[in-house]
């Protein structure tokens, strides 16, 4: 499957800024906990632990250094850290960038087991692992059960898209459309976007930085559709 790694990660570096140093913020020490290890600041979304996990030594992040990472440098950590650890390449279009950005913005085990509970794998399954069952789960799901998943807001928003009423009821008229536009990959990103939302809403730090997040879904979700129906 074509590779959608690189708007992926231009969506991505779109929505991090650049050098920030917030005391409060646990991925702005190296330890990973306030007050753990040295206070060392992100740079263009990359936290102080992963640039510890990236260079194998917390004596060799230090504010220089995160200050100094370059674009090659956040690439080069978003390849191999968080697109191959979801196995982007052999994901659908959209449900690529979905599980990437939310990945990189909070834990590759979560998005991939938010894919997991979606697609109602095995409790055993359900371990954080994008690998040949999770695949072959998402190449053979059910969209009627995946629908099932999608928040009101969501179940609306498929409404909308299909061209059938709009009242958050799921009936034959609104699987029929489904069925008949051949939609089932947008079923899923907005499947997971209810996951996405749930998740940003559970953080202790929402009250402060929930907006933020929920813009940024939005945009996920926009940028996702936009590859899965160019």
């Amino acid at each position: 499957m074509q590779s959608n790694f690189e708007k992926s990660a231009q969506f991505t570096a779109s929505r991090e800024g650049l050098y920030q140093c917030n005391r409060a913020d646990p991925g702005n020490w190296t330890g990973g906990q306030v007050g753990h290890g040295a206070l060392v600041g992100t740079m263009r979304g990359i936290s102080a632990p992963v640039m510890v996990r990236w260079l194998h030594d917390p004596d060799m992040v230090t504010v220089r250094v995160m200050q100094s990472i370059t674009q090659e440098t956040f690439s080069a950590i978003a390849r191999t850290l968080y697109w191959r650890a979801i196995n982007g390449d052999e994901l659908p279009a959209g449900v690529d960038l979905m599980l990437f950005d939310f990945a990189f913005n909070s834990g590759v085990a979560r998005a991939a087991k938010q894919l997991q509970r979606v697609l109602e794998m095995d409790a055993k399954q359900i371990d954080g692992d994008i690998d040949e069952a999770t695949l072959e789960a998402v190449f053979n799901m059910s969209q009627g059960k995946v629908l099932e998943t999608l928040s009101d807001k969501y179940r609306r928003k498929v409404q909308a898209d299909l061209g059938v009423t709009v009242d958050g009821d799921i009936g034959p008229e609104t699987i029929n459309a489904l069925f008949e536009q051949k939609c089932r990959w947008r079923v899923l990103i907005y499947a997971l976007a209810t996951q996405q939302e749930a998740a940003y809403r559970s953080f202790r730090a929402f009250p402060q930085f929930g907006r933020g997040w929920l813009g940024r879904l939005d945009a996920r979700v926009q940028a996702a559709l936009q590859l899965a129906y160019p």
